[in-house]
């Protein structure tokens, strides 16, 4: 990568970083573009020569969230294990949570922003791709020999349970941002308690 590139990549992290924190503190709708370009020490030229608009812009760090949520979790998946390694995927969401809140909290808040725009995430076409290229990934996983029926099995049993464990998680963490953001040691119990119900239901149900 040639050092244009590289310090345009560069300003383009530091721009996403800023939005993000500005996003999640005050709201996408409460947040302008000069305040992002003010906060991450850029011109507002510079800005909207990566951005065309905050709604461009909040859309990309929408979705790659999403990739950084999803996308690269899900294929620690091993179809080899699929209860241990599935398990294992929850506890990471959970470690998101605890370390990484803002990601969860952007999603919901994004939704929201989304909808006042008469607009659905589910639409732009940046996501559509990804969910397209994920569960593509996954269902070519090279890992030992396992019929098409039962892989696509358990990929549809991944994807429902990490979305159910995310929709709760997202709802645990606006409601620790109601009440000032300060998660409780019930709250951190609940977070487990709900991992273990998700995965009693796997168990439960793992048999076609």
């Amino acid at each position: 990568m040639k050092l244009r590139e590289k310090q345009m990549q560069l300003t383009r992290e530091m721009i996403k970083d800023t939005a993000l924190t500005l996003f999640c503190a005050q709201g996408i709708e409460r947040t302008d573009m000069a305040q992002i370009a003010e906060e991450a020490g850029v011109s507002r030229r510079t800005l909207y020569h990566h951005y065309k608009d905050k709604e461009e812009l909040a859309a990309q760090i929408y979705v790659e969230n999403l990739e950084r949520m999803f996308g690269q979790l899900l294929f620690d998946f091993n179809f080899e294990q699929p209860e241990q390694s599935l398990e294992i995927i929850l506890d990471k969401y959970l470690a998101l949570r605890e370390h990484q809140e803002a990601l969860i909290y952007y999603d919901a808040i994004f939704g929201v922003y989304y909808s006042t725009l008469s607009k659905n995430p589910a639409e732009l076409p940046d996501f559509k791709q990804a969910m397209q290229g994920w569960y593509t990934r996954l269902v070519q996983l090279e890992t030992v020999p396992v019929a098409p029926e039962e892989k696509t099995r358990w990929v549809e049993i991944l994807l429902k349970s990490t979305h159910l464990y995310f929709m709760y998680l997202q709802k645990a963490v606006i409601i620790a941002h109601q009440r000032g953001g300060e998660v409780t040691e019930e709250d951190k119990a609940n977070d487990r308690q709900f991992k273990d119900f998700i995965m009693q239901g796997v168990r439960h149900h793992k048999t076609p």
